[in-house]
């Protein structure tokens, strides 16, 4: 088995909000129910949702970076972290997930490196 780590991504930090309270009850109890059968089965090895707050990091001309955030408006809402056969099997996982029946969002998956000597 390999593992894969699934980044959710979002145009924009609700994607939900727009639903009625109804259908965001909805939204959640399919998206849970999607994430125990995968826990069940064994494929999921965690997942959760990211808080909006958070910042950006980079080394430039020898001085670390505060930001700039991102330019675009998606934002990394969540992740997965899968144990799956091979990116297929991740990509068929992925595209089960019914939060694509409700709002704009994209999975990113990765296949996760494994370096000898960390962890």
């Amino acid at each position: 088995m390999k593992e894969f780590m699934l980044f959710i991504r979002s145009e924009e930090n609700n994607p939900i909000a727009n639903l009625s309270p109804e259908e965001q009850q909805q939204h959640v109890e399919k998206v849970g129910s999607y994430i125990q059968k995968l826990v069940r089965s064994g494929k999921m090895k965690s997942a959760q949702p990211l808080e909006n707050e958070g910042t950006i990091i980079s080394l430039e001309s020898g001085s670390v970076v505060d930001g700039p955030f991102n330019e675009t408006k998606e934002v990394i809402s969540g992740y997965y972290h899968l144990s799956a056969t091979d990116l297929e099997e991740a990509i068929t996982i992925a595209k089960a997930d019914p939060r694509f029946e409700d709002g704009h969002w994209k999975i990113e998956i990765r296949p996760i490196m494994k370096v000898t000597g960390i962890n």
